[in-house]
């Protein structure tokens, strides 16, 4: 298959299938943008299909770009990368705030719901990462630090990140771990592996192996889930994290 840019192999085995069930979503994704320009701030990507669904979400535009460009890479074709830009764009003028961190989502009316939760950080980062990688434009390259330096400022140098679910935290670190692939630090890496370490050593039940962050003793399989890929990709060779996200 023809790839556009720089970026991983995504269906390297020629798998068809999921590359059709792969445009099948971006699909989806895209049928959510909002058209009705008498909203506050038209455009975006709606957080759900349901009609009680009025917000336009950090989570439901940022995901969709990074889709995008990985269907880029893989297919060159050139709209791909045009609903990147504009699921990105739409969200760095709306729901970006002056520190660089992203709010959580838009409503109708141009209210701003404006808690930070750590995704919401990570997966503009690997946006502006792949766009940098397709592009070539520095400018993005400049955006996904900027990024990544307020969230790691926010959430591991003040402390946060045990405010935030384990899964958010995944989704967080792997997309910082796609930064450092081409810049070549290893700031975020480190910070990863002390998370995990720290869960690990005080959130664990020895006797069952799960982890527990409920004080009541309940614990969710995606909350399992989220620290074995932690550790997962922690055990990759750097130069398998530039096929993450």
């Amino acid at each position: 298959m023809g790839r556009a840019g720089e970026g991983p192999a995504v269906s390297a085995d020629g798998d068809a299938a999921a590359l059709a069930r792969a445009k099948e979503i971006f699909t989806l994704v895209r049928s959510g943008w909002d058209t009705d320009s008498s909203h506050a701030a038209p455009g975006g990507v709606f957080w759900t299909q349901a009609d009680w669904s009025h917000d336009r979400n950090t989570v439901s535009n940022m995901p969709g770009a990074q889709l995008a460009l990985r269907l880029h890479q893989i297919t060159g074709e050139a709209d791909y990368l045009d609903w990147a830009r504009r699921f990105y764009d739409w969200t760095n003028s709306h729901l970006q705030s002056p520190s660089g961190l992203y709010w959580d989502h838009l409503d109708l009316q141009g209210t701003i719901e404006r808690t930070v939760w750590s995704y919401n950080q990570g997966v503009p980062v690997g946006v502006a990462v792949l766009l940098y990688q397709v592009t070539r434009d520095r400018a993005y390259l400049r955006q996904a630090e900027r990024v990544a330096d307020a969230a790691y400022a926010y959430y591991v140098t003040q402390g946060r990140l045990f405010t935030q679910p384990v899964f958010f935290n995944s989704i967080f670190f792997k997309n910082l771990l796609l930064l450092e692939s081409v810049t070549g630090k290893d700031a975020y890496h480190r910070a990863m592996a002390a998370y995990a370490d720290q869960v690990w050593d005080t959130m664990r039940d020895p006797a069952t192996g799960l982890v527990h962050f409920d004080s009541a003793g309940g614990t969710q399989a995606i909350q399992q889930a989220a620290l074995v890929q932690l550790y997962a990709v922690l055990a990759w060779p750097r130069a398998k994290w530039r096929i993450l996200y």
